[in-house]
């Protein structure tokens, strides 16, 4: 394996090489939303449901408080509103207001569904707009860094728009969930003539969340909103890698995949009769796993009536009356059509009736996001009870569209047949997509996989994380401690973790690493660089600066897993604030992964005060009853005759020599 090595604060760092490094420039303005507003300048707008007022982009918009009984409520466009954070006061954030279906009924403004022309519901009756700086013309990369959270639990779609309200295309980001509490999003996505496809097809400036999604109300907050653009990357050769397959148990692979248009697993379809996206189904042929959809049809007819003009069955010419008109008559026209399970007739991109190719679609998807250039490694065995031609695709998640031909076209017929082969990328994606619906008739397709590999060196610890959970640590006053129980079942389940004390003193943890790098203008805000430690012992513990950052020295706060804490899956977590850099409660956060055959189970921290723990909690945190003997020990366990600089264990308790 080829490695690139970078000491930090004595700290040995991997990282790939594997991609061109271009810094990502900023296109909103004021992401954390403090300090003084530009009246007649704004990047956040949106259309929300508050008092009606008169236009004022002098006020930024805002109504008056005071006449709020004299104004009835309803639609509301323009700057969105930046105010105090309900569960943070003195940090400032957007706020939208979703309205519910009732209350559009009420208000005598029901919106109407385009697509059938009823009374009905939008997604985007509500939303919020991020509106740049500059447009940003095909081609280019975006990445979307934000913090969000909700009054209720949600998802917000996506969408490229010339400028707030003027549509360009969906799924530019994928749908975004969020919770009741702040948290973080990043995603990215590169930009195609899809997102770019009206204002003559050259650029858009703004991002639109379709907040209506629930069809209740609801309120939702943004807060520091970053939105920027770099010209692609284009993957650098790196034959000596290695491979890291992203399907361990083959066929059987069912990894949770937070992609960009959603949570899927590595196997998922959708079949033409259903018309939308499921989990692949698995079902035994001759012992062996294997994968299966059906495509659709035409399974009825159609017959309407149309006039066309007669014509003389010898010569073929317009027959005209005695004064010289045409003359028509009637012909039937008889249209096959397509109906799913649930009655719908199907139809085309045009509006006709019929399928598209792409109507059923089998997806093979990893975390990993190729970049132009790359190489995949893919295997797998497939065969149709009808021959066949299946083209293939390149997705950035299942349905999001990228570019064709990124397997050729394969020409199923009714025995296996074995594809294996180094793919190069054609863009930037995560999904290999098979079209199963050229065939217009019903047809079982089968597929049997094997392996779908990516170059180690282009892999990253978040490609190779099988789950998340969110972890919130108690942090006490300087020089105390708290304790907490912490139930690893999960992880061990998820990594298929045989003893956990035996895993707990091995170098199976990294930790989050940050390196802040200061603007080069003047106010401008500084680069944050992540990275991941190299393997640590979680039963020795770990120090954690004031910016969530490992570091290899004692200050912050030190994190250890006591071994004589462990009993089944269940940890003691030891949390001592070493010298009061960190502030009990102050709003930092870190990852703790887990690491076991190169996949991760990540711990995503958040250090609270021990009083919020045991409110959000419902335990308190633990306490030492135990009686000791007076000895000290280091934190590797040894004892020591006398206590000098440093970290010290003494009646199961920390305490610091300056």
């Amino acid at each position: 394996m080829k490695r690139f090595f970078t000491l930090i604060a004595g700290l040995l760092l991997v990282s790939s090489g594997a991609f061109a490094q271009e810094k990502w420039k900023t296109i909103n303005t004021n992401p954390t939303m403090e300090g003084e507003q530009d009246p007649l300048w704004s990047s956040y707008w949106c259309h929300d449901w508050r008092l009606n007022v008169e236009f004022n982009p002098e006020s930024n918009q805002k109504y008056d408080e005071k006449s709020a009984t004299e104004v009835s409520p309803g639609q509301f466009q323009g700057f969105a509103e930046i105010i105090e954070d309900p569960v943070k006061p003195g940090n400032h954030c957007a706020r939208v207001i979703i309205r519910s279906k009732e209350e559009a009924d009420a208000a005598g403004n029901p919106t109407t569904d385009s697509g059938n022309n009823k009374p009905d519901w939008t997604e985007w009756d509500s939303q919020f707009f991020i509106y740049a700086t500059e447009t940003i013309p095909e081609g280019k990369e975006l990445r979307l860094t934000m913090k969000v959270r909700g009054e209720k639990n949600g998802t917000m779609q996506t969408q490229a728009h010339y400028e707030p309200g003027n549509y360009n295309h969906y799924q530019l980001f994928g749908d975004i969930e969020y919770t009741t509490e702040w948290k973080k999003i990043e995603v990215t996505a590169t930009v195609t003539s899809s997102h770019t496809q009206e204002s003559n097809g050259k650029f858009f400036q703004s991002v639109a969340f379709n907040l209506s999604t629930m069809r209740d109300g609801n309120v939702v907050y943004f807060d520091d909103v970053r939105l920027q653009v770099r010209d692609p990357q284009e993957a650098q050769p790196d034959d000596d890698s290695g491979w890291f397959n992203f399907l361990p148990k083959g066929t059987l692979s069912e990894m949770e995949l937070n992609l960009a248009n959603g949570k899927f697993t590595n196997f998922t379809s959708r079949e033409g009769a259903v018309g939308k996206d499921l989990p692949a189904k698995v079902i035994d042929v001759d012992g062996v796993p294997t994968l299966t959809l059906q495509s659709i049809g035409y399974n009825a007819t159609h017959e309407s009536t149309k006039q066309i003009e007669a014509t003389d069955p010898e010569t073929g010419e317009t027959l005209k009356d005695e004064e010289g008109n045409t003359i028509m008559k009637d012909t039937v026209i008889v249209t096959k059509i397509y109906i799913r399970e649930n009655g719908d007739t199907v139809k085309k991109n045009d509006g006709s009736l019929g399928v598209e190719d792409w109507a059923t679609q089998f997806f093979v998807s990893s975390p990993h996001k190729f970049q132009k250039g790359e190489k995949m490694v893919v295997r797998f065995k497939y065969r149709a009870d009808k021959e066949a031609t299946v083209a293939t695709q390149l997705h950035n998640g299942p349905g999001a569209y990228v570019a064709h031909g990124l397997l050729g076209n394969l020409n199923f017929t009714d025995e296996w047949q074995v594809f294996n082969d180094t793919v190069t990328v054609n863009n930037s994606g995560t999904t290999i997509a098979f079209n199963c619906n050229a065939l217009k008739e019903v047809n079982n397709y089968y597929f049997q996989f094997d392996e779908f590999s990516v170059g180690k060196s282009f892999v990253t610890i978040d490609d190779r994380t099988l789950k998340r959970e969110d972890l919130k640590l108690p942090v006490p006053d300087a020089e105390n401690e708290v304790n907490i129980k912490l139930d690893m079942t999960p992880m061990i389940e998820t990594l298929g973790i045989d003893n956990l004390t035996d895993f707990l003193n091995e170098n199976a943890m990294r930790v989050l690493v940050r390196e802040i790098i200061p603007g080069e203008e003047p106010g401008e805000d500084p680069e944050i660089k992540e990275s991941i430690s190299g393997g640590m012992q979680p039963t020795t513990g770990i120090f954690i600066n004031a910016y969530g950052s490992y570091v290899d020295e004692e200050e912050g706060i030190n994190i250890t897993f006591p071994e004589e804490g462990i009993e089944g899956n269940i940890a003691t977590l030891n949390v001592f604030n070493l010298n009061g850099a960190v502030k009990a409660g102050e709003p930092i956060d870190t990852k703790l992964c887990f690491e076991s055959d190169e996949w991760f189970y990540t711990y995503d921290v958040t250090f609270i005060t021990p009083a919020e723990y045991e409110d959000a909690m419902g335990i308190s945190v633990l306490k030492s009853d135990k009686k000791f003997s007076g000895a000290i020990y280091d934190l590797t366990g040894r004892k020591v005759n006398k206590a000098v600089k440093g970290l010290y264990i003494k009646d199961g308790k920390k305490f610091f020599i300056k």
